[in-house]
């Protein structure tokens, strides 16, 4: 536990230097997710009216996920060369990636992350039905009334963590996946799979909690104030800062993330061949 937390320490320190040294980076690929958004918000009230506005929505959803995929292997390819060493900074030029492998990696990692999370919600959506026979069976052993309310928030308590554990293994196949075996050499020592499985863990419980929790708290609140003017510009600045927090959650999470998969890849040469 305790090689866990030094090998997490080290990783968000660089992953916040790196985050210090980028911040137009940081801007832009807030104001880019930020449009994408909106340009995702404006598809959803497309009239379904004649065949051309359907072929029109048909194409903006392929625009808007073949964006989201250069966006998601750009952040990847950014956080691979920052944590690598080679790079104190996240670069413009790789803020979006149209290169044909590592788009196609992505993708199957992206194929294969929704088939896992679709098994995953159904396995979920069965346990919170038996919620309240398990409130049922607890009630008749224990002799004493158990809510089914409280059974439902242990179990959403036991999902969020198994979710979290869930992403941070999608992230480190992709970054494993899609990273130069050579940009190992860069690593500065081989770390057990087992200290970089909690590590990735607890790398991911942090960004949720810290920054997911900032921007919820954001999002969640709404000040008094005057109707007109004040009322659109609190409303932009709060969506405005929220957006620049899951910004940051997810850039440090993936830099992180990225760091631990390097030392991943740097294990097999640090361990002796089996004979």
């Amino acid at each position: 536990m305790l090689n866990s937390m030094k090998i997490g320490w080290r990783a968000w320190g660089r992953s916040l230097s790196v985050l210090v040294n980028s911040p137009i980076y940081v801007l832009a690929l807030a104001v880019i997710g930020g449009l994408w958004c909106l340009a995702g918000y404006q598809w959803l009230w497309l009239p379904e009216s004649s065949a051309w506005v359907l072929a029109l929505a048909f194409v903006w959803i392929l625009a808007l996920a073949f964006l989201a995929l250069a966006l998601l292997a750009g952040s990847v390819a950014s956080a691979s060369v920052a944590a690598a060493g080679t790079d104190g900074h996240l670069s413009l030029r790789r803020i979006l990636c149209f290169e044909k492998k590592r788009l196609g990696r992505t993708l199957l990692i992206v194929l294969a992350g929704a088939l896992l999370f679709f098994a995953l919600g159904a396995l979920f959506d069965w346990v919170n039905a038996h919620a309240l026979t398990v409130a049922s069976f607890l009630t008749f052993h224990l002799q004493r009334p158990v809510s089914h309310m409280l059974i439902g928030e242990i179990l959403w308590v036991l999902e969020a963590l198994i979710w979290l554990a869930f992403a941070g293994l999608l992230m480190m196949w992709l970054l494993s996946f899609s990273n130069p075996r050579q940009q190992a050499a860069e690593c500065p020592r081989a770390t057990p799979i087992r200290s970089l499985g909690l590590s990735a863990f607890l790398t991911s419980l942090l960004s949720a909690v810290v920054f997911g929790g900032m921007a919820w708290r954001l999002t969640t609140w709404h000040p008094v104030v005057k109707a007109g003017g004040w009322d659109y510009a609190q409303l932009l600045t709060r969506n405005g800062l929220a957006l620049l927090l899951l910004t940051l959650g997810w850039l440090f999470w993936v830099l992180a993330l990225a760091r631990l998969a390097l030392s991943r890849l740097m294990e097999p040469a640090g361990s002796l061949p089996r004979s």
